[in-house]
């Protein structure tokens, strides 16, 4: 069976049960730190710049509005739904319904220690990949040029040919779908390729301890201009797009696949498969999610039909109907 969405999951409709929006807005603002919003754009607050409006978009200042938003989510029977930078996801033209909450500014927190980093959720990834040379620091590298911030990079144990960033996690704070604070460690993660635990637990990471190597920061500034550049080389860091796609199957790319396929070049409306990289969608100037999806549909198929691979999403889709 395919693992591709035919259609968006629906959403509880918020208005349901009397569920003003409007009158959540001003219970969120009476009681958290931070911007509360309503009918936000998702296209402002994604890399790919597709996306309809959230019923509902909340900035929480800290771990306690955090939490307090959470608790309201529940109370409420309220989908919520955390984003750092929107880097891995395709969201529905008609938006999504229920609250989007985004972790910035208020967790970007960074303090370098002799052997890690200790960081905030909301803090982007490439910060940490350009600072943790003047610290002295390795094992970062493998995430050069991945987009996002390091709630994110955790959430999906996201990473390259070279790493993942699930091999550096010594501990992290997560905040659990109760809005109560506890503490994981790596294997509270069970983490493996493009998985984490985050998901099923309905955790979200506000904070965490990366263990790094001591290293000339020379060698470091080194290997990391090379392995930006042989990224750049290969894929189209200047479009707007989610990142890769599909997962890669076992034993092979999921994009060199797609190549073989003939995916590269193929369109819908402004919707493209990336003709640097063929498991890179991008979004031409006025692509709409739905084209996405056709367009993930058709390269799906075609790699199941050429080779008999049946890919799945790497890219999370969300929003309503």
């Amino acid at each position: 069976m395919s693992t591709v969405p035919q259609t968006y999951t629906p959403a509880p409709v918020m208005v349901a049960a009397g569920r003003d929006p409007s009158l959540l807005a001003a219970e969120l603002r009476a009681g958290i730190r931070g911007a509360v919003r309503l009918d936000e754009p998702m296209s402002k607050h994604t890399s790919f710049r597709i996306g309809g409006p959230a019923d509902l978009f909340v900035q929480p200042q800290e771990v306690g509005d955090l939490a307090a938003v959470m608790r309201l989510a529940r109370e409420k029977g309220l989908p919520a739904k955390v984003i750092g930078n929107g880097s891995n996801l395709l969201v529905s033209d008609k938006g999504i319904r229920g609250l989007v909450v985004r972790l910035a500014p208020g967790f970007r927190d960074v303090r370098w220690l002799e052997e890690g980093v200790e960081a905030g959720a909301g803090v982007a990834l490439q910060r940490l990949v350009k600072e943790s040379a003047a610290a002295r620091l390795s094992g970062l590298e493998s995430t050069v040029g991945i987009p996002g911030t390091l709630g994110g990079a955790l959430a999906t144990n996201a990473g390259t040919d070279t790493g993942s960033i699930g091999d550096l996690v010594d501990k992290a704070i997560v905040l659990d779908e109760r809005g109560e604070v506890c503490e994981w460690t790596c294997a509270d993660f069970a983490y493996r390729y493009r998985h984490s635990n985050l998901k099923t637990a309905k955790a979200t990471v506000v904070w965490a301890r990366l263990r790094l190597q001591p290293a000339d920061p020379e060698e470091i500034r080194v290997k990391t201009e090379r392995l930006r550049a042989k990224r750049a080389a290969r894929q189209p860091l200047g479009a707007w797009s989610a990142g890769s796609v599909f997962k890669n199957p076992r034993g092979v790319a999921a994009g060199k696949v797609l190549d073989r396929a003939g995916a590269k070049g193929m369109r819908v409306g402004d919707a493209e498969v990336s003709r640097s990289h063929a498991n890179f969608f991008i979004n031409r100037g006025q692509a709409q999610a739905a084209q996405v999806m056709q367009l993930i549909e058709r390269a799906h198929a075609l790699a199941l039909r050429r080779y008999g691979i049946d890919l799945e999403l790497e890219i999370e889709v969300v929003g309503a109907c």
